[in-house]
């Protein structure tokens, strides 16, 4: 596999999700490695120009591949292959299912109320701030004000993911706004990769092979740099 700044600069959805399934992962912005995101990789001329489709476009169409996109590293969105997407959960998940995780406090308690929502299906983000009992002004609710850094958790530990973006309309049936995430739970999506993932690797092999992954694409990354963006 060659570098990632070998690659050339890209222009379009198909050629995102033909990159990403070379590469197997690929943040979307700054992952904190030079070179080293879809902002670095994508010709200028395809950022807000209007009437020109780009990558806030673009990961709603990469979505349909049945990839994986969310806040896997550092709190940042992510492309991924759904192999390395189980190889990833793996790692995060150490060994644990939810409800152990759950249980032994290393997820949030606002993060049992979104799992059991999404059992049913998956759900846009304000259809499960609702179902979950968050509105702006319900200090009561059981999630509070910290829906979304529970959902980032959710992410980072592979429990939940981004399965589509949709456009809200208004009443005259007008799009309107930015694309609403659609989320589902990763083990109805990715069950079998991540099923596949734990009983080939323990947590540690899984995240020695991501590391020596990231090293291979960004060979001038140090060490340091690539355990900050894999943790």
């Amino acid at each position: 596999m060659k570098p990632i700044a070998a690659y050339p600069k890209i222009g379009s959805a198909q050629e995102l999700i033909s990159l990403v399934e070379e590469v197997g992962m690929l943040p979307f912005f700054n992952s904190g490695i030079e070179g080293f995101c879809l902002e670095a990789l994508t010709d200028p001329g395809h950022w807000f120009v209007d009437d020109v489709d780009g990558p806030w476009e673009w990961k709603g169409t990469f979505l349909q591949t049945g990839m994986a996109y969310g806040k896997l590293f550092k709190k940042k969105a992510v492309f991924m292959t759904r192999e390395w997407y189980g190889i990833l959960a793996c790692y995060r998940r150490d060994g644990y299912d939810f409800e152990g995780m759950y249980e032994d406090g290393f997820v949030p308690h606002g993060g049992k109320y979104i799992v059991e929502a999404l059992e049913g299906g998956s759900m846009v983000s304000t259809e499960l701030r609702r179902i979950t009992g968050f509105t702006p002004n319900n200090d009561d609710a059981p999630i509070g004000k910290d829906f979304d850094s529970i959902v980032t958790t959710l992410q980072m530990q592979t429990f939940i993911s981004t399965s589509a973006f949709e456009q809200p309309v208004d009443r005259h049936g007008r799009p309107f706004g930015w694309g609403l995430a659609r989320y589902a739970l990763s083990d109805l999506r990715f069950r079998d990769e991540i099923t596949r993932a734990e009983e080939r690797y323990s947590p540690q092999e899984a995240k020695t092979l991501i590391e020596e992954h990231v090293a291979r694409l960004c060979p001038s990354a140090s060490v340091k740099q690539i355990e900050r963006f894999t943790r």
